[in-house]
C-alpha cells in the first residue's frame, strides 16, 4: 500500500508511538484495579498516575477525574449532573457537538440554543441578555459550549464567557475535545465547572475519556453498577486505553511547539490554496482558530466530490458535510454562520496533527490540481 497523507487529526490522530508502547506494557499486566493483590495495586497505579498526568498537563486547573469510555459518555455525565444539581435551564451553543446538543434536548425542558456571531464564537451580548433574565427570574442555569469548534477550529473567548456566566450565578460546561492538547491550557481549563475531554485528537487512543469536575460540583449518581470511578460511573477500568490517556497528556504538554509546527503548516497550506484557487473562501480566517485547522470551500466544487478525488490519490481530509440517509447536508456550522446553502456543501477541513511535515504540502496540492484538471476536463 503506498504512503498515504493523513490529514483529518480533528477526527482522530494516529497513536504517537510512546504511547503505544506504553499501552502495549499496559497489556502485560492482568490485575483489576479494584484487587487488592500487587497486581491489582499495579494497575490501580496506572489509573491514578494517569489522573496525576492529566491535571499536570492542565495547568493550574484543579479538578476530579473521571474516566469514560470517550467524550461523548463525559458529556452525559456532565449534563445529569447539572441536573442533578437543580440546573434547569440549559443553555447550549449553536455550534455545539451532537453528543451534548441530542441529550441536553432528552434530559431539560428548557433549553435555549446560544447564537453565534459573524466569526462563529458565542454572542456574549445576547448570553448575557439572557442570563440576567434568568437569575431576575430565579432560575438556575448552566451553559454548555466548545472551547473550539471541530469543524472550522474557531475558539470561543472563554474567559469572558466565564465572565458573564459567573457575574449571574450560572455553571459553565466547556466541550475542550478540539482544543485539549492544541492550544494552552489556560484559554479554556480553568473555566469550566465541568470539562470535557478525550486523548484520540492528539495520538492518543480511541475509547477513552474524561469528565473534569471543578470543586465544589457534584457528579450524578444514577448509574447502577460497582460505582469503580468515583461511585459516578461503573465498570472495570480500560487500563491500556487509561495509560494511553496520561502518556499522551503529558506528550502534548508542549502546546507550543505543537501549535508552531501545525500552524506554519496549515498557514502555508492555506497561501497555496489562495495562489491556486483565488476564488476560494477560508473560514474564520480572521478569528482566533486552533492553529492545526483549516476549513475551506472552493466553489462549485463539491466537498462529496473532493474528498473522494483526494481518497484516491491518497489523501485523507474531511468534508464540511454531514452524511445523513444517503444524502449530503450542507455544513450545519456555516448555515449558522449565513454561508450559502452551495457554498457550506463545498467546504472541507484539513485538519494537521503530530506526523505531518512540509512535504505533505506539496502532495496534497499537486493531489487538489490533479483532480481539480479532471474534474474540469469531465464537465467540459
Amino acid at each position: 500500500m503506498k504512503h498515504r497523507i493523513y490529514l483529518d487529526h480533528n477526527a482522530t490522530s494516529k497513536l504517537r508511538p510512546f504511547v503505544k508502547a506504553a499501552m502495549m506494557e499496559a497489556m502485560d499486566n492482568c490485575g483489576n484495579p479494584s484487587s487488592i493483590h500487587m497486581d491489582g495495586q499495579t494497575a490501580r497505579k496506572l489509573v491514578e498516575n494517569a489522573r496525576k498526568a492529566i491535571i499536570s498537563s492542565l495547568g493550574t486547573y484543579s479538578a476530579e477525574v473521571v474516566f469514560t469510555s470517550g467524550a461523548t459518555e463525559a458529556a452525559q455525565l456532565a449534563l445529569e449532573s447539572a441536573k442533578a444539581m437543580g440546573l434547569n435551564l440549559a443553555f447550549i451553543g449553536a455550534g455545539e457537538h451532537p453528543a451534548i446538543m441530542a441529550y441536553a434536548k432528552q434530559l431539560f425542558e428548557n433549553l435555549v440554543v446560544i447564537p453565534i456571531d459573524g466569526n462563529g464564537n458565542i454572542d456574549c451580548r445576547w448570553l448575557e441578555a439572557r442570563l440576567a433574565q434568568a437569575q431576575n427570574a430565579g432560575q438556575k442555569a448552566f451553559v454548555a459550549v466548545q472551547a473550539a469548534n471541530n469543524e472550522i477550529g474557531i475558539i470561543n473567548p472563554l474567559s469572558k464567557i466565564s465572565g458573564i456566566v459567573k457575574n449571574h450565578g450560572a455553571a459553565l460546561m466547556v466541550d475542550a475535545v478540539q482544543a485539549f492538547g492544541k492550544i494552552p491550557p489556560d484559554d479554556y481549563a480553568g473555566y469550566a465547572d465541568w470539562l470535557i475531554i478525550s486523548p484520540h485528537k492528539i495520538g492518543g487512543p480511541l475509547g477513552v475519556g474524561a469528565l473534569l469536575l471543578a470543586p465544589g460540583i457534584e457528579g450524578a449518581r444514577n448509574r447502577p453498577g460497582g460505582g469503580q470511578e468515583k461511585g459516578l460511573r461503573s465498570g472495570t477500568p480500560n487500563i491500556p486505553a487509561i495509560r494511553g490517556f496520561g502518556v499522551a497528556s503529558a506528550l502534548a504538554g508542549d502546546v507550543a511547539e505543537f501549535a508552531a509546527t501545525t500552524c506554519a503548516l496549515r498557514d502555508k497550506f492555506e497561501q497555496e490554496i489562495m495562489t491556486q484557487w483565488p476564488d476560494a473562501i477560508i473560514f474564520g480566517h480572521a478569528a482566533s482558530r486552533l492553529p492545526n485547522t483549516s476549513c475551506f470551500a472552493i466553489p462549485n466544487w463539491s466537498a462529496e466530490h473532493m474528498v473522494i478525488a483526494l481518497d484516491l490519490a491518497g489523501v485523507s481530509i474531511s468534508s464540511g458535510s454531514a452524511c445523513s440517509s444517503g444524502s449530503v447536508k450542507a455544513s450545519a456550522t456555516l448555515l449558522v454562520l449565513k454561508a450559502p446553502e452551495q457554498l457550506a456543501k463545498c467546504a472541507v477541513r484539513v485538519s494537521f496533527g503530530w506526523n505531518n511535515e512540509a512535504a505533505d504540502l506539496g502532495k496534497i496540492i499537486a493531489a487538489m490540481q490533479n483532480a481539480d484538471m479532471r474534474r474540469r476536463n469531465a464537465a467540459a
